[in-house]
């Protein structure tokens, strides 16, 4: 299956791993959720007080980019948050469901979209003036100064909040996640393994890639 080339332009201060699956179709949506569910205590509870030790290369890499975390929080940082005041798990699709769990899980943030939705080659660099898209559930990113993925329409991905024109849905059948990580990460290579294994556990796929 084709899959776009990814030039990261920041692989000095950014580290990518990259999950591809086609033909991609939740087996049980239910037993899915029910995981979900039944592990997010264990993992939120698990850390009394403190951030969980993992968030600190999230917020490490943000720095690299001289990006205050604790003004724009990485993704995983949020959700993690949010779970800790005893708030909802935000089910939305099993494709972003399971992807949000294993951010809470590794303590590290993904990007989640539709390779449908992707038009020509992705560039991963900083962004610059008048950078931004319109977020999920959000009004207009900017993304000045910040991580961003970039396809031949314009920025579509970055860390704390992905763009609605590439989003996934229900509906879609060929996924891209992106895991962004610190590059002295020393669980980079098992968290991109771990989390292929577990999206292979839920979803059946046509075909799947993971690398660097």
């Amino acid at each position: 299956m084709k899959l776009p080339k990814i030039d990261n332009l920041v692989s000095d201060r950014l580290s990518v791993g990259v999950n591809a699956f086609w033909g991609i179709a939740v087996k049980d949506e239910a037993a899915l959720k029910g995981y979900i569910e039944k592990e997010i205590p264990a993992i939120v509870k698990g850390h009394s007080g403190e951030l969980p030790p993992g968030f600190s290369f999230s917020r490490k890499l943000y720095r690299a980019f001289s990006v205050d975390p604790t003004k724009h929080r990485p993704s995983s940082e949020a959700l993690w948050r949010r779970m800790k005041k005893g708030l909802e798990f935000p089910f939305v699709n099993p494709f972003v469901d399971l992807t949000n769990f294993l951010s809470l899980k590794y303590q590290v943030s993904y990007g989640l979209y539709d390779l449908d939705k992707i038009e020509g080659d992705i560039q991963i660099g900083q962004g610059g003036e008048g950078d931004g898209y319109e977020g999920i559930r959000k009004d207009a990113v900017n993304l000045d100064g910040k991580i961003l993925l970039r396809d031949a329409l314009g920025p579509f991905g970055n860390p704390s909040s992905d763009s609605l024109r590439t989003s996934t849905s229900g509906e879609s059948v060929n996924v891209l996640q992106v895991i962004f990580f610190h590059p002295d990460d020393p669980l980079k290579e098992e968290i991109l393994s771990r989390s292929h294994g577990q999206y292979l556990e839920f979803f059946n796929v046509s075909d799947a890639r993971s690398f660097f």
